[in-house]
């Protein structure tokens, strides 16, 4: 009863080439080196001075090493970067492209039309990169559910999250499929009903799909929420810094962007049929912020968009047999919907406990 979702990039380890930088243990190894070899010059000249007057921290040949170890980490650092950037879970920009022509036949799409006046907007590296991950789903053509969202993403820049749901689903009796599409903010009427007769084109079954499949686009339906989170803070922390960082997790997860590769790297939305849960919410207040003790959600057992109570394993075991029957559309009404966030609102009170 899950939307089908492509390989999740985070879970992809991309390790470091060659170690783990560690600045301190190249300048210990280089003070250990530089010491033997000095005691061997003492021998042949006692007049020399003791190692130990020429490594305090003021001496030049202190910052030679120092120098020398910087040297080394900042290498060893590019060798990662540069070996990541061979990879599809880590490679950024133009890289990124390399790998997207050459090993998925797959471009970045543009997301703005370009205008006399106005530059092509360019397909974020994120949801490229994601896009490139499912490419491997339209080489048996629009059959597979990951084959009909990867072409209908890659259908126009404006569609901003698909969704396909047949039989399995319980919306449909096969051979029908629902394409079910949210286009980017800002669309006109007329851009939005071209936006579906281009999505219709590129799933068309002369083109992709199969010829006994039958396949209708659709707008999934706006469903706006709001969002009041009150947080109890530490004493001594600084509120409007642990508000503000709230905030922006909260928005990063009800935005319906998954966090793929690093810190503050969004991925490609992810909304149509998405329950919004108030605990996950309250969840990403928190973070991993120690200065925040606690997160209320004024109403944590109302989630936005949860399923129908009728939406459940029992009434969906029938898919498959000659008497099955689609659900009743208000039993899978949350499928089609997408939740959009409207406004968040984060208050605080100070609590007593504190780091002393």
């Amino acid at each position: 009863m899950s939307r089908f979702t492509p390989v999740d990039l985070s879970q992809y380890p991309i390790s470091d080439v060659i170690e783990a930088l560690d600045f301190e243990s190249y300048l210990a190894r280089d003070r250990a080196t530089f010491t033997t070899r000095w005691e061997a010059r003492r021998l042949v000249n006692p007049s020399l001075p003791a190692v130990d007057t020429l490594l305090l921290e003021p001496d030049p040949s202190s910052v030679v090493l120092e120098v020398g170890s910087l040297r080394e980490t900042l290498l060893r650092g590019r060798i990662n970067d540069r070996i990541r950037a061979l990879t599809l879970a880590g490679a950024p920009g133009r890289a990124l492209d390399h790998i997207g022509i050459t090993y998925y036949r797959t471009p970045r799409r543009v997301i703005t039309p370009a205008t006399d006046t106005a530059t092509a907007v360019m397909e974020d590296d994120e949801t490229y990169r994601q896009r490139l991950a499912l490419a491997p789903e339209s080489w048996s053509t629009a059959g597979p559910v990951g084959a009909y969202l990867f072409w209908a993403l890659s259908a126009s820049g404006d569609v901003l999250d698909v969704a396909a749901y047949s039989e399995d689903e319980g919306v449909t009796l096969a051979p029908r499929i629902r394409v079910v599409i949210l286009p980017r903010d800002g669309l006109t009427d007329p851009e939005k009903a071209a936006l579906v007769v281009t999505v219709k084109q590129a799933l068309s079954r002369d083109r992709l799909r199969p010829m006994g499949d039958l396949v209708t686009v659709e707008f999934a339906t706006d469903l706006s929420f709001d969002v009041t989170a009150h947080l109890r803070i530490r004493q001594g922390a600084s509120a409007d810094i642990v508000k503000a960082e709230a905030e922006k997790r909260i928005l990063q997860y009800c935005s319906g962007r998954l966090r793929w590769i690093g810190d503050d790297i969004e991925g490609p939305v992810w909304l149509i049929g998405r329950r919004m849960r108030q605990a996950t919410i309250a969840a990403a207040a928190l973070g991993t912020d120690a200065n925040v003790v606690e997160v209320e959600i004024p109403d944590p057992a109302t989630d936005v968009n949860a399923p129908h109570a009728g939406y459940t394993e029992a009434a969906l075991a029938g898919v498959g047999e000659f008497d099955f029957e689609p659900l009743a559309p208000e039993i899978t009404a949350h499928l089609f919907v997408a939740p959009r966030l409207g406004t968040v609102t984060v208050t605080h009170e100070i609590v007593a406990e504190s780091w002393s």
